[in-house]
């Protein structure tokens, strides 16, 4: 199991006692400190003999998870954030899936929220779209839908993500949603209908760069599409056009208030090209670009 982690020393230790509680205890843990500044050094003391360590220079998480999957002795590597808490059956409920199913290049389950804001479901993937993944497999349609996949509830095939390079280290938000479209194109990616860690809203993860995450998200939609044309058949044109309307509008909205108002319409008449039928997206179209 691979921690990445950057100025979270206040909530490290819970999450690393709760990875050292797992039914399953035949792993290792590496905790890759991707240049904190914070005292995270002396949070680590206690667990010196149960973990293998690396300090790198502030690279980013992606780096830092690529620096950890290097170090792993392992066949299967689990990804887990600093700030979550993992489940006590997280590797037991994905290891038994992944000794039985071999093929696959990943597995990976639910999460519940905990603490913070409150939220109108107790998982992250609703009740019944859960029960269906379980039942009827894992699609490309159901990768493209919002936070489906946590690699924090997941366990991949260490050979399947060195032969995919790992994380795109030039991604700092959207890395997962990316490894999961280069994942499902070339091994089958399985689901299970557990709970298998608990992700934990602070400040740290609730405000986020916006604007970061939007064109991250959008960069690798784009990418799937140039990579794979038969991606915008599968999920259908007029789903990824829509998808990628959305992301434009917010970040034309998100430009239009920091008074970035060039970039905010060469965004808004990207919307509306995308999605032509959009009155919403036409609308802003026109106002913005009429007041300049």
């Amino acid at each position: 199991m691979i921690i990445a982690t950057y100025n979270r020393a206040e909530l490290l230790p819970a999450t690393i006692d709760s990875v050292l509680q797992q039914q399953f205890q035949d792993f290792e843990l590496i905790i890759v400190n991707d240049g904190s500044t914070d005292d995270t050094e002396k949070r680590l003391e206690p667990y010196r003999e149960r973990i293998r360590y690396l300090h790198q220079d502030n690279s980013g998480p992606s780096a830092a998870r690529n620096a950890g999957v290097k170090l792993a002795r392992g066949e299967w590597i689990s990804i887990q954030d600093s700030d979550d808490l993992c489940a006590p059956n997280h590797l037991a409920t994905l290891y038994r899936y992944v000794e039985s199913h071999p093929e696959c290049g990943m597995v990976f389950a639910n999460g519940a929220y905990l603490g913070g804001p409150s939220h109108n479901r107790e998982t992250i993937i609703p009740a019944e779209k859960s029960r269906r993944l379980a039942n009827q497999g894992v699609g490309l349609a159901d990768l493209f839908d919002k936070s489906l996949v946590r690699l924090q509830a997941s366990l991949i095939s260490k050979a399947c993500y060195d032969e995919l390079g790992g994380h795109d280290e030039t991604l700092r938000i959207s890395m997962d949603l990316d490894l999961s479209f280069r994942i499902f194109r070339r091994y089958p990616i399985a689901y299970i209908d557990e709970v298998v860690f608990y992700y934990r809203k602070h400040s740290g993860n609730t405000s986020g760069d916006q604007e970061r995450r939007l064109t991250e998200n959008i960069s690798v939609i784009r990418k799937l599409l140039a990579e794979n044309p038969q991606a915008e058949i599968t999920l259908g044109q007029q789903r990824v056009a829509s998808r990628l309307a959305y992301r434009y509008y917010r970040l034309a909205k998100g430009l239009w208030k920091k008074d970035r108002q060039v970039e905010a319409q060469a965004a808004i008449v990207e919307a509306s090209r995308l999605c032509p039928w959009s009155l919403k997206y036409r609308f802003y179209r026109l106002r913005w670009v009429a007041e300049n």
